[in-house]
């Protein structure tokens, strides 16, 4: 008998709760980003239906498909509820677009600056530290000050990794 739904947790959970709440076009960008924050953290795992999982599963962030494919698997009454995206809430950041700690860890720390320059907004960097474990300041505000201070979580988290390896 095929399983019909889906244990995640982690980024994984995380992925989807955040893509279900963008996919909803009443919500606003800053509204989504703070409601996603608050689902992620308050919620260890969940079991999801897998034909609502699916369009999620490889999906990135803000994927103009993922909607159309979403609300395809939904029942008629739920599917008539959601109609298209709302485009500030697209653009939201996804926090696990890519590992800093895969970056630097294959790329080295000129790669992981690199991609660090295409995040703009410090509530985005506060983001995807505080998603990927990266100690930093909260106090910080400063993007090139964070992103800096990102880099080196980044080289801690390696090194400590490492040393609990040897």
């Amino acid at each position: 008998m095929a399983r019909t739904t889906k244990q995640l947790s982690g980024g994984g959970k995380d992925k989807f709760l955040r893509g279900m709440i963008a996919a909803e076009p009443k919500i606003t960008a800053e509204a989504a980003a703070s409601l996603g924050d608050a689902l992620c953290s308050a919620i260890s795992d969940v079991r999801v239906r897998r034909d609502i999982w699916e369009p999620f599963r490889n999906a990135t962030d803000g994927d103009a498909s993922l909607l159309s494919a979403t609300t395809q698997r939904m029942p008629a009454a739920q599917a008539n509820q959601q109609t298209v995206v709302a485009p500030e809430a697209a653009a939201t950041f996804d926090p696990f677009e890519f590992s800093a700690l895969a970056v630097l860890t294959k790329q080295g720390p000129a790669a992981l600056a690199k991609r660090l320059e295409g995040v703009g907004r410090a509530a985005d960097l506060h983001a995807l530290a505080k998603a990927q474990h990266l100690a930093i300041d909260a106090a910080l505000i400063d993007p090139s000050t964070l992103r800096a201070v990102i880099i080196q979580a980044t080289e801690g988290r390696l090194a400590e990794r490492r040393a609990a390896a040897s």
